[in-house]
């Protein structure tokens, strides 16, 4: 079905808009400098100078202007002041939403080790940045960090820094935050000493276990896009590149529908750019039904300009599927991207490029890449690393390691022995603390 010339028109300038201004580094940068300028010179109050600084933590990337914000920030950070960010709650207002006090519990979190005698601390793992302040607005952090060490897994980059700064002052040890992008590793660095990065994505924690990639020559799907249906995701870039490709490539889209935007209204979108392609959208699927997909395709791509780290991507090295991004991304997964692995796109040479590596596409091993560099068993002896070696300079016994983890939708334990024998933790953490880890069971919606 064709869409009326001025419909078109529309919603493919609608597609086109998103983040034109919010991405564009120059202007961020601007406007960072400009808000660390107000918060130094403006007569405002403490909270609302604060505020600036948080923001500009956002905006600014220049080393030399992150070392002054680092500067400004410092004081801040200092245990008689450090107060400020959460007498002002500062950053909290974005997570209102999901403080709901009859459900105080943990969701996305796994206990990685319980506490031990003569003040060897348990470890606990958080993902998304709003069970981080779940922690702070429903029990008493204070006394929680006494037990134990905090990592968290941040889902942006880059991040939200009210998370961070609310944790000032809390405890001696830092809050441990895996990274979204190799770039934040300098960045956190602007909270220190709140803060210690952990140089491990969200995307870095997956179990090759579950996945089974077919022979190449056997797959059904040329082109996969997992990706939920948001604008930032950028579909209409794949649109715009289909028209100008074979009109009977099989092409799969995955995801999960936002408010505003529906599988019909990709069909209405991918119309408007004239992909000729009857596409199968796929709303709402299970890990296993993405997983099957996974492995059953030639390529797979993500054109974000912009996100964290991108699961999606490592899954798909698993499955054995070359990966496409683009180029200038900002996105974690793109230090993947090898000869091995996949391929950059240029925005303007898409379906060129897209073509030439659908074609290409037997001759990449990413699985094998993948295997030798970022499986779940990998990661967990490198985070079990830096926290032993951080326990012991601090004095402290670590006679226990964590609990291997993996990254299937959720944290998950790798092996269910673990989970059995920290059971009885769980329940003490739930006693001494009232924190519960509320386990995800998955529901269509």
């Amino acid at each position: 079905m064709r869409v009326p010339l001025l419909e078109s028109m529309s919603i493919r300038a609608r597609a086109r808009s998103h983040g034109v201004l919010t991405e564009n580094r120059l202007l961020s940068e601007v406007v960072g400098r400009a808000l660390m300028l107000r918060s130094r010179f403006g007569r405002r109050s403490d909270a609302h100078r604060l505020n600036d600084l948080l923001i500009a933590c956002r905006r600014i990337a220049s080393p030399s202007a992150r070392r002054r914000l680092k500067r400004a920030v410092a004081p801040w950070i200092e245990p008689q002041r450090a107060e400020e960010w959460r007498r002002a709650r500062l950053g909290w207002d974005r997570y209102y939403r999901e403080f709901d006090l009859a459900k105080p519990a943990l969701h996305t979190s796994l206990l990685l080790k319980a506490p031990g005698p003569n003040g060897e601390k348990g470890v606990l793992y958080m993902s998304f940045e709003y069970n981080f302040m779940r922690l702070l607005a429903h029990h008493d952090a204070r006394r929680f960090l006494s037990e134990y060490l905090v990592v968290v897994a941040t889902s942006w980059s880059p991040t939200d820094y009210g998370v961070f700064a609310s944790y000032a002052g809390l405890s001696d040890d830092p809050l441990f935050a895996g990274i979204s992008n190799l770039a934040d590793i300098e960045a956190y660095r602007v909270m220190g000493p709140t803060v210690e990065p952990v140089p491990l994505m969200a995307s870095d924690w997956i179990d090759p276990r579950f996945y089974t990639p077919r022979p190449h020559a056997e797959r059904e799907v040329d082109i996969l896009m997992v990706a939920n249906f948001t604008r930032f995701k950028r579909h209409w870039l794949l649109f715009r590149a289909l028209k100008r490709m074979r009109p009977n490539l099989r092409v799969t889209l995955i995801g999960i529908p936002s408010p505003d935007r529906s599988a019909d209204l990709l069909r209405a979108e991918a119309r408007a750019f004239g992909a000729p392609q009857d596409l199968e959208i796929v709303s709402n699927a299970n890990i296993d039904v993405v997983t099957a997909y996974q492995c059953n395709a030639r390529t797979s791509i993500i054109l974000s300009k912009r996100e964290g780290s991108c699961v999606a991507t490592a899954e798909c090295l698993f499955a054995n599927t070359p990966m496409g991004l683009l180029g200038d991304a900002h996105v974690g997964s793109k230090a993947y991207i090898n000869e091995r692995t996949g391929v950059l796109f240029s925005e303007r040479a898409l379906a060129r490029e897209l073509s030439a590596f659908l074609e290409a596409s037997g001759d990449f091993q990413p699985r094998a890449w993948a295997m030798e560099h970022i499986t779940c068993h990998r990661s967990s002896d490198r985070l079990n690393a830096q926290l032993r070696e951080y326990s012991l300079q601090r004095g402290r016994p670590w006679t226990r390691d964590i609990a291997p983890l993996c990254w299937r939708y959720v944290p998950s334990y790798v092996s269910a022995d673990d989970e059995r024998r920290l059971a009885p933790a769980l329940e003490d953490l739930k006693t001494r603390h009232g924190v519960e880890l509320k386990k995800w069971v998955y529901r269509p919606h």
